[in-house]
């Protein structure tokens, strides 16, 4: 055998195959399209988006006239006073009434203009904060998945390697068998199968947890299987590393949705903050009122008294100054202060927040292209190593011990590709992400 592990090269997007052909193939896009249709939250926040449009339809009539309709109809029976003569008799009588009214504010301290102003930065800010959530969800399901695909393909290398072990054991077996080699070696070597067996039960274990939690988030039926397949890395991601830190920091500052966000909610506290001296200042309003009635004791007909006669109409305007209330005013611009004050101080720390989150962003991004090129040495250097030690194990040069770590570096450095591979396709996702740039919507399986 001339070489034990020929199979652990194989790490390309065909050598993570290995599941069972009943299970569900489920790409990074298919992945993401179901988070974001079924997150609670996001859909929560996204209801949350109806209530602030009606809030803001709500702010823009308070600039029209309001109208209403009133109708009351009455039969009193027993002793009353006759309208018609000023005696008070055993009757009954019918009253029929209908009114049409209407206002309008002409001023009320300005609470129109700051309340449609506040609506209006709340709706950006419930967009903003959808934007954001959206994002939140690509990024969960993105590591999520990135754990779960690392988790499927050390399954892989835990199962060559058990196979590689179990092949030793046996070409160990019949070289003792014709003396060449002692006892020991046997011993030594199925304690090693032994130990691989072991860590691929861990192995899956932890890919079985991992993909729970993967299921969970994207609410998948848990009765049925499923793999995660490996993206195609579609572009050359070395022209990231050359970015500036100082540009990536402007360009988040000019992208981040919840940075947006809460700039657009201190917008919105500012101007609830103003609707609050509203009460202490004088407002003015106009009023119309139209209305007729009918009377069952007045000798007119029905068309005659409601259409004729009794038909009326008052109109005027109200000024209300207030004087004093009781501190009510004073309590809620005091909490309107504060609510403003503590929007400012949010957005203050999420603007440094985001600056330390592009810096480590970009931080793993170069990390992860410099661990991607030292994982590829260190995996061609493992691989060489095991070839050379196998060769002499098989010419009696080298002892068991040393062919064993030999076999165990290669393992670690197949590993080691492999999470540097997995690592760096999603970091451009991170970093898009800590940017604010990532698109969600152009992701579709």
């Amino acid at each position: 055998m001339k070489r034990v592990l020929v199979v652990l090269i194989i790490l390309s997007p065909l050598g993570l195959v290995w599941a069972q052909e009943s299970s569900t193939k489920l790409t990074f896009e298919e992945a993401v399209v179901i988070g974001l249709q079924r997150n609670v939250i996001l859909n929560q926040q996204k209801n949350q988006l109806e209530v602030t449009q009606a809030q803001k339809l709500n702010a823009v009539g308070n600039y029209m006239p309001n109208l209403n309709v009133t109708g009351s109809f009455q039969r009193q029976e027993g002793q009353q006073a006759n309208t018609t003569n000023g005696n008070l008799e055993d009757l009954t009588t019918d009253y029929v009434g209908a009114q049409l009214n209407t206002g309008l504010t002409v001023f009320n301290g300005f609470r129109n203009y700051n309340t449609l102003t506040q609506s209006n930065n709340q709706l950006m800010a419930q967009g903003y904060l959808i934007k954001r959530s959206t994002q939140d969800v690509v990024s969960n399901v993105a590591n999520q998945y990135l754990q779960v695909l690392l988790d499927q393909e050390l399954v892989h290398i835990a199962e060559e390697n058990l196979k590689t072990q179990n092949t030793m054991l046996e070409q160990m077996r019949g070289f003792y068998e014709v003396g060449s080699r002692a006892i020991t070696d046997v011993y030594n070597q199925d304690a090693l199968a032994k130990t691989a067996q072991v860590l691929l039960i861990r192995a899956r274990n932890t890919l079985l947890n991992d993909k729970s939690i993967l299921a969970q988030t994207l609410q998948l039926d848990p009765s049925q299987p499923f793999e995660v397949i490996y993206p195609v890395m579609g572009e050359d991601l070395n022209r990231f590393k050359n970015m500036s830190l100082d540009s990536l920091i402007g360009v988040a500052v000019a992208n981040r949705s919840d940075l947006k966000q809460l700039d657009h909610q201190a917008k919105a506290n500012k101007f609830a903050y103003k609707s609050a001296l509203a009460p202490a200042l004088p407002s003015v309003s106009l009023f119309a009122n139209y209305g007729s009635f009918y009377y069952s004791l007045i000798a007119q007909d029905f068309n005659g008294q409601f259409g004729t006669s009794n038909p009326s109409l008052s109109y005027g305007a109200n000024l209300t100054i207030p004087i004093f209330a009781r501190f009510q005013t004073k309590t809620l611009r005091t909490t309107s202060k504060v609510q403003y004050d503590n929007s400012i101080l949010n957005y203050q720390n999420l603007e440094k927040t985001v600056k330390l989150d592009v810096q480590r962003a970009q931080n793993n991004f170069i990390n992860a292209l410099e661990n991607y090129d030292a994982s590829i040495a260190q995996f061609q250097a493992s691989e060489l190593a095991l070839d050379t030690q196998q060769e002499s194990y098989e010419l009696g040069i080298s002892t068991q011990v040393e062919l064993a770590q030999a076999n165990q570096t290669h393992v670690l450095g197949a590993a080691a590709k492999a999470q540097a591979e997995v690592t760096l396709l999603f970091q451009k996702i991170l970093l898009e992400y800590a940017l604010g740039t990532l698109q969600p919507e152009l992701i579709k399986p």
